[in-house]
């Protein structure tokens, strides 16, 4: 029994990652936008295709591709973000709702008609076995909770230590004066914006060989859980995104584990209704934005 509780908390750990990985691009866009992206689910679906996609068709080793997957990912968002995005800074709630909504459309059907709607199979990987903690488990697991580790820790400095961290840290807190002073703000919004869709990318990326199969639609459940994490971790709040990733990961894990697979993806669900519920400012201080 020790050693199930054990093996689903680090397997909740290994999911948790790549939602938290996920959900910091999401919420550091709304922290500058005050808008939820919900084309954001598409982007790490956009990361598998490329990665799928240069190493089937290219020959090119996994390695190099997960670089490629995000800067494929990142040349898009920068377009989008250019087209779209920086056009939504003033702009009504409503309109960003709409605007992410068509763009995840978009993106999804454009997939699908490049690579067609049936299931693709992940080449590559490192899937050789390890044990961790009398557990065994890819190397792959092991290194996506270390590249989360350190995406939340390079964040961090970026955040603090950075012009372009404080100038996020700014906008996120008050666009208009960052106007006023002489901030570029759609500037800002762009570049928070590609690096969201990098992050959420590599996610995407690292977990094609875990996932194995993918599809055009595989980011609509994504953005739901996303959306989830981002809500519990508070809005806005990217710090508290890695340990409400990391909750949902692990009761996710436990539930499946001890209830049925079939009842995993209702946790995440449950989770928002209760937060929305009792703490609709999630489980860390709205004012610890970044």
């Amino acid at each position: 029994m020790g050693l199930f509780i054990v093996e689903q908390i680090v397997n909740g750990i290994v999911a948790g990652s790549v939602y938290a990985l996920i959900a910091a691009g999401m919420t550091m866009i709304f922290g500058v936008l005050r808008a939820i992206n919900f084309a954001h689910g598409e982007y790490y679906m956009v990361g598998t295709f490329a990665a799928w996609y240069v190493i089937s068709k290219l020959g090119i080793d996994y390695g190099t591709a997960i670089v490629l997957s995000v800067a494929i990912s990142a040349a898009i968002a920068a377009l989008i973000g250019r087209l779209v995005m920086q056009r939504l800074v003033n702009a009504p709630f409503q309109s960003g709702v709409l605007a992410t909504l068509g763009i995840s459309l978009i993106l999804q059907n454009a997939v699908i008609l490049a690579f067609g709607g049936g299931y693709k199979m992940f080449p590559g990987g490192w899937l050789d076995p390890v044990e961790f903690l009398g557990i065994g488990m890819a190397q792959q697991r092991i290194v996506l909770v270390g590249a989360a580790l350190v995406m939340f820790g390079g964040l961090e400095w970026m955040v603090r230590s950075t012009h372009m961290g404080k100038s996020i840290r700014a906008v996120s807190q008050n666009p208009e004066c960052c106007q006023i002073i002489g901030i570029d703000v759609e500037k800002v919004v762009r570049r928070t914006f590609v690096l969201g869709t990098a992050l959420a990318a590599l996610s995407g990326a690292l977990t094609g060989p875990i996932n194995v199969s993918l599809y055009g639609g595989m980011g609509e459940s994504i953005t739901l859980k996303t959306f989830a994490v981002i809500v519990m971790g508070g809005m806005g709040n990217v710090r508290g995104t890695l340990f409400a990733g990391w909750m949902l990961g692990v009761a996710e894990s436990l539930v499946a584990g001890s209830i049925g697979l079939q009842y995993r993806d209702s946790v995440g669900f449950i989770a928002l209704l209760l937060m929305l519920m009792c703490r609709p400012t999630g489980l860390f201080s709205p004012k610890a934005r970044f």
